[in-house]
């Protein structure tokens, strides 16, 4: 029912009841003006009841009330509504349905440029925010791995700065790891009585001395055989795991020392000794290593005993001879030996690209300059 039937259908019924409340004021000898007033006031609240129920008639076409307001305030209200807040979902689904529209024939060239520009994702594959924060950010980034990947020379320079710096890395966590040792040490020349004070200045507190030096040393070692430091990429709860390992090692090393230490003192026979390395390894009785020591000078080198069966290389020959360590020292030096080797020949591999393409660019300029100035000169500009 459109709105000129409905005006019409609520004047006639409006007519009937005035009708009907004129005869029943008749009847009752009501004044006519009276009646009239409240006819009409009766009247007033059908029309706003009508009006507001306006879906009772079936009326399909809901009334805008903003219609109502003032030109002038709607405008100024159009202008201030905020903008309407897009999601990541909502503009997935926008993209796809304005793809839809390119796809579309029949869509006018100003559609399809706008619809092509939406249908890219709003959102980068390596943002952190779905909602689309910062996405003008994070469309130009770009991960580590794959700058290192365009750059072949990167990974190189990494591995020759890894090689360069290992030593510093290993000899901090070795002073690290003999922290006590340390403080002992600065204690016994700063801490104490006069007479204290004046018996370390004059034995340069020997005892505490060589106690952080072996520490120091022999955990450096620890580390290097345990492989610390040695990946080119730094993982912190790695390498805190081998720190901590060296230095259980070294104390299980001195447990040792202290246990073969008392048992001699007693009379006893020294206990078998462990590999530190290969725990699952026969321990050595303590009287094979003992003759193996007191052996011929000769035979020396085939009468060392060492822990877990641990070799040297083949031509290495040691600083230290390795009649003058303790079995578990001879491990430890070994192991070491092989973890320094097997280490280099990684960082050769991995920085072997990277040096032979500076060889070459090297030898190249020197060829040029010896075309400009001789060879006599041009051998010596890289």
């Amino acid at each position: 029912m459109d709105g000129q039937a409905r005006s019409t259908l609520i004047r006639r019924r409006r007519d009937g009841l005035a009708r009907d409340f004129a005869a029943i004021a008749a009847k009752l000898d009501i004044r006519y003006n009276s009646t009239t007033d409240f006819i009409s006031r009766v009247l007033d609240y059908i029309d706003i009841y009508f009006n507001a129920m306006g879906w009772f008639w079936g009326s399909s076409t809901p009334s805008d009330p903003t219609k109502k307001l003032d030109p002038e305030l709607r405008d100024y209200l159009q202008q201030e509504k905020p903008a309407p807040y897009t999601t990541t979902s909502s503009a997935s689904r926008l993209a796809a349905n304005e793809s839809q529209t390119t796809h579309n024939p029949s869509a006018s060239s100003s559609s399809s440029s706008s619809s092509s520009s939406s249908t890219e994702n709003p959102v980068p594959a390596a943002s952190q925010f779905p909602d689309g924060r910062y996405a003008h950010l994070w469309k130009t980034y770009k991960p580590l791995a794959d700058i290192e990947g365009a750059q072949p020379q990167a990974a190189a320079e990494r591995a020759i700065n890894a090689f360069k710096n290992r030593k510093d890395t290993v000899h901090d966590a070795a002073m690290e790891n003999c922290a006590l040792e340390h403080e002992s040490l600065m204690t016994c020349f700063h801490k104490g009585d006069w007479w204290s004070l004046v018996k370390a200045k004059a034995t340069m507190c020997g005892d505490e001395n060589r106690k952080f030096s072996r520490c120091y040393t022999t955990q450096a070692k620890f580390l290097q055989a345990l492989g610390y430091a040695a990946s080119t990429d730094w993982d912190a709860h790695k390498e805190e795991r081998i720190q901590l390992h060296a230095d259980k090692l070294y104390h299980q090393m001195l447990d040792y020392e202290q246990r073969a230490a008392e048992a001699r003192a007693a009379g006893r026979e020294p206990p078998p000794i462990t590999s530190l390395f290969r725990p699952e390894a026969r321990p050595v009785p303590s009287h094979i290593i003992h003759s193996a020591d007191s052996g011929n000078q000769n035979d020396q080198k085939d009468m060392v005993v060492v822990p877990g069966g641990e070799k040297l290389p083949e031509g290495y020959t040691p600083h230290t001879p390795l009649k003058d360590l303790t079995p578990h020292e001879r491990e430890l030096a070994i192991r070491s030996v092989n973890a320094e080797i097997e280490q280099n020949r990684a960082y050769a591999d991995e920085a072997m690209p990277f040096v032979q393409k500076q060889q070459e660019a090297r030898a190249r300029r020197q060829e040029r300059a010896k075309g400009w100035f001789g060879e006599t000169i041009g051998k010596w500009i890289t």
